[in-house]
């Protein structure tokens, strides 16, 4: 057994006991199913063009630039200063 999968298997019971919201990735009992969320934490986006050899990584927003909610990219924003900025 991988130990992908036994993550997983472990998983369920701890998810069964826990009244928190299901993770981003999770295991469904049963099947090995991930679902994969394009979104990134405010404060961060994904930049291919910045970060070829990871582009569906979330990266902290670059002064110039923000992301106010669960977007999937930084927005431009000349007034922003700082690194991680989530508002213009």
């Amino acid at each position: 057994m991988s130990l992908k999968k036994r993550f997983f298997e472990q998983q369920v019971e701890i998810i069964r006991k826990s009244s928190e919201p299901l993770p981003k990735i999770y295991y469904i009992d049963g099947t090995l199913h991930m679902v994969w969320v394009d979104r990134c934490s405010p404060g961060y986006g994904m930049n291919a063009q910045m970060h070829p050899e990871c582009p569906e990584c979330c990266v902290v927003c670059s002064p110039g630039s923000y992301n106010p909610s669960d977007g999937s990219h930084c927005l431009q924003c000349d007034r922003s200063l700082i690194y991680g900025a989530t508002k213009c």
